[in-house]
Parts: structure tokens; C-alpha cells; sequence
């Protein structure tokens, strides 16, 4: 039972689980380097509320002078009330709460280097570009936005952030599917997702071009379907000028030539065959879309003869094309160019 001096009076069953929790807490900190921590700078450290004895000198009220006592020496011993007492107790259990989350962290700090080995393997097992912008991929809005925001730029940030993103249960589509390619190195998904094709290492300008297209809207997607129908039908039959789609020039020949330069720069013996018409459209056979196929034709031809007129039979469609030619990415790519 409780003292008459105590400011609580629990019973006895409640004194033996306090007593019980005590030889459990003690237990865990004899030996340790805990000791010889003052208990008032535990108690600030974990948060809990302020501990002080004016009767103790501060240098010598660490944890050593109480853990190896048992609960009713506190008492007896050092003259702790029940209310000091249990207090001591919350103090060292919210001390070794902390210590054990520290040591998780150390338990992750691990689990974080065996999913970065993981992702290493992925990259080479495939030989996957580890600086391709997320930019040109072909994840979801939703996930591009957050990803924009984060600084996420290439694939390999990508895969780290995955790993690392907390509160993952409202973000679906792409984010979702992307966890799992990167776990169980997924091909089909990740082709879904980056210029991957089966069977063929690395990564491909063909499929990079053709998510060029699927970024555009509905909308934006059907007008240029229709101009290059009907642009097809005036070069047989020469029907009335069309005019390009405002689209064309604002969003996908910019987008068309970062494709470009970025796989110029890694395939040095792309750049001459894109001029060949034949490997072009062997290239885009592989994307088994006719219709995507012959836009992509169209839309490679006319960015790289921005660069080279000569190559364009259709000079009306350059004429009318308003190209920022001082852009980095303009005279960067007419340097690789001008080197073919």
C-alpha cells in the first residue's frame, strides 16, 4: 500500500505492475550507456515533463543512482514519493522507446541499401538509362506533378523516391504499377512506362517519340490525326492548304527534339540513320500502330528538317514554323546534327 505521505494511493495489485514494469525497464538499462545521463536530460529528451530534486545535486542524479533498486527502495531509498516514482518509470520507458526507434532506424538505413542494390540490378539487368528525364516518360499526370514538385527528375530518382515516399495509399495509376515493376523487374510494365521494348536492352527513341503523343490531350491528340489525314490526301490529290495544329509547334516538336538530343547524345550512330527513311520506318514498326507510326514518320521528318531544309518536300509546313533558334536546346541539337 501506499505511504501516508504519497500524494496517490493505488492498491496493491497496481503497486506489482508498477513494480513489474520497473524490473523490466531496469533490466534493459544496467550496463548501459544510459547510466551516466542525467535524468533531467532524459526527461527533456523525450519530452516528458521536467524532472527535478532541489535536495540532489544535478551531477549526480543519473539514471545509475535508480536502476538498481527495486521499485520499493525508490521509495524507501531515495525517499521518491509514488507520484516521483512513476514518473522515474515513464522517463526510462520513453528513453528506451527512443532508443529502440533509433535502432530501427539503423534496421532501415539497411533495408534502404539492399533496395538501392536491388534497383542496381534492375538498371543493368536491363540497361536502362539512369539519367532519362521522368519528363519524357509516360507516367501519369498526378505523379508527374508530384515528381515536378519533388525534384524528381531522372528514372533512377524516380525508383528512389518510390521507395521512399510515406503516406503512399493515395496515390494510384502509375505510382501503384511503377512499385511493382521496380520490385520484380516487371518488362511489360516497363514498357508501359519508359522507351523499353522486349527483348532489346535499353531504352529507345522510337517508344520515347510515341509517348510524345500520348502526353497530348484528347482533344489536341484528334487534331493532329485529322491534319495528317487530311494533309496525306492533299499531297495525292492537292486539295486546299491545312494549317498545323497550334499544338504541333508549342508541344511536340519541342518535346520532339529534347527526345533527339537526349538519345543522340547516347547512340552516337543514331544520328546520320534518322535521315534514312528506310531504318526510320523499320524503327516504328516495332510500336505495331500504323496510324502512330505514320504520324511519328511525319513528325521526325519535319523537326530534323528544321536543321536541314533541303531534306523537307513540303517547304510550306517550315515556312510557317515559328522555331526558337537561340534556345540552348535548339543550338545544342544543331551542333549534334551539324556533326553527322
Amino acid at each position: 500500500m501506499a505511504k501516508a505521505g504519497d500524494q496517490l494511493e493505488l492498491s496493491e495489485k497496481e503497486l506489482e505492475v508498477l513494480s513489474a514494469r520497473w524490473d523490466k525497464i531496469t533490466y534493459h538499462t544496467q550496463g548501459s550507456p544510459l547510466e551516466d545521463l542525467s535524468i533531467s536530460c532524459l526527461a527533456k529528451n523525450t519530452a516528458c515533463k521536467p524532472w527535478s530534486r532541489p535536495s540532489t545535486k544535478a551531477k549526480n542524479d543519473t539514471l545509475a543512482r535508480y536502476i538498481y533498486l527495486n521499485f520499493d527502495e525508490l521509495r524507501e531509498v531515495e525517499k521518491l514519493d509514488l507520484k516521483a516514482a512513476i514518473h522515474l518509470l515513464d522517463i526510462c520507458e520513453n528513453t528506451m522507446l527512443f532508443v529502440q526507434e533509433a535502432n530501427n532506424l539503423g534496421g532501415m538505413a539497411e533495408i534502404s541499401e539492399q533496395a538501392t542494390s536491388q534497383r542496381m540490378r534492375f538498371v543493368e539487368e536491363y540497361g536502362l538509362y539512369q539519367d532519362y528525364p521522368i519528363a519524357l516518360s509516360n507516367i501519369d499526370g498526378a505523379l508527374r506533378d508530384l515528381c515536378r514538385a519533388e525534384g524528381v527528375n531522372t528514372l533512377l530518382d524516380l525508383m528512389s523516391f518510390i521507395d521512399n515516399l510515406s503516406d503512399k495509399a493515395w496515390l494510384g495509376g502509375s505510382y501503384q504499377k511503377l512499385q511493382n515493376v521496380f520490385a520484380h523487374g516487371d518488362e511489360s510494365g516497363l514498357c508501359e512506362y519508359f522507351p523499353y521494348r522486349i527483348g532489346h536492352r535499353g531504352f529507345h527513341l522510337t517508344e520515347a517519340l510515341a509517348f510524345c503523343l500520348n502526353r497530348l490531350k484528347r482533344r489536341e491528340l484528334n487534331d493532329i490525326l485529322e491534319y495528317h489525314q487530311r494533309r496525306r490526301k492533299k499531297s495525292r490529290f492537292g486539295s486546299k492548304t491545312i494549317d498545323l495544329p497550334e499544338v504541333v509547334e508549342s508541344r511536340l516538336l519541342p518535346e520532339v527534339f529534347e527526345c533527339i538530343y537526349y538519345f543522340g547524345r547516347r547512340q552516337q550512330k543514331l544520328m546520320p540513320k534518322l535521315y534514312d527513311s528506310a531504318y526510320v520506318t523499320r524503327e516504328l514498326m516495332f510500336l505495331n500502330d500504323p496510324e502512330t507510326e505514320g504520324i511519328l514518320h511525319w513528325l521526325l521528318h519535319l523537326a530534323l528538317g528544321i536543321f536541314r531544309p533541303s531534306s523537307v518536300e513540303n517547304k510550306e509546313e517550315l515556312e510557317g514554323l515559328s522555331i526558337d533558334r537561340e534556345s540552348k536546346l535548339h543550338k545544342n541539337l544543331k551542333s549534334l546534327l551539324e556533326e553527322v
